[in-house]
């Protein structure tokens, strides 16, 4: 079992994202922007970061270049609906993978099962 959190401002989204690790055997904190996450990750000794990018505060792009610059084995997975230009920043800046929403469950769940494989 895994701590996994994911970081998502958007309701809907954050309810979907949620149901794809329920019932996973992971625990499952959630943080509704990247500076929620940052004290999060902190206090939860989490494992994985699924975050969206564009987010209020502290974006995705500030939150897996902060996490990274203080964890440099941190894995993070990054989502976004706002094309691929944001996830090609994400995977440059060190996002282990990326996906467009609507997120396909499976490959989510893969992404995660192979970074913490890699720890």
């Amino acid at each position: 079992m895994a701590r996994i959190m994911i970081v998502e401002d958007d309701h809907t989204d954050h309810l979907l994202l949620y149901s794809i690790f329920a019932g996973s055997g992971h625990e499952i904190h959630m943080a509704r922007d990247g500076e929620h996450a940052l004290k999060t990750y902190l206090r939860m000794d989490i494992q994985v970061v699924v975050t969206d990018l564009h987010m209020p505060n502290v974006d995705g792009l500030e939150l897996i270049e902060a996490l990274l610059a203080m964890y440099p084995e941190a894995s993070i997975i990054a989502v976004s609906g706002k094309g691929p230009t944001l996830l090609a920043q994400a995977a440059n800046l060190g996002a282990v993978a990326t996906f467009s929403k609507p997120v396909a469950p499976d490959e989510l769940l893969e992404a995660v099962e192979k970074a913490l494989s890699s720890r």
